[in-house]
């Protein structure tokens, strides 16, 4: 039994007996460990490859879907612009064709009190 003691403490024994531990002679061993450690880290990078590329996907079509929709928008905005300035055109005019021989056989309009 080997004690463990701290200073100002009280003097406790341990259960276990202390084990010397040694390190694996075989170089096999370790490579094996190294080889089976590299698939893990490949993996973790093609997950991060995966979730970059996906990412950098979704935001590229989401831009081009806004600027098919402002396209559109700005269409739509101009044909609507189109067509209420024909209306307010025809609304200016009158449907009364008027030519210079009725100012003649008229004469110059007169306002009188």
């Amino acid at each position: 039994m080997t004690s463990i003691k701290k200073p100002h403490q009280k003097e406790f024994k341990s259960i276990l007996p202390a084990k010397n531990v040694t390190a694996p002679k075989n170089d096999s061993l370790r490579s094996l460990r190294r080889y089976r450690c590299n698939g893990g880290v490949l993996i973790e990078v093609l997950i991060a490859l995966f979730i970059f590329m996906s990412s950098s996907v979704y935001l590229l079509s989401s831009e081009i879907k806004t600027r098919v929709l402002l396209q559109a928008t700005l269409k739509l905005q101009d044909e609507q612009t189109q067509q209420l300035n024909t209306t307010r055109l025809a609304h200016t005019q009158d449907n009364i064709e008027q030519r210079w021989e009725d100012m003649a056989v008229f004469g110059i309009p007169v306002i009188t009190p």
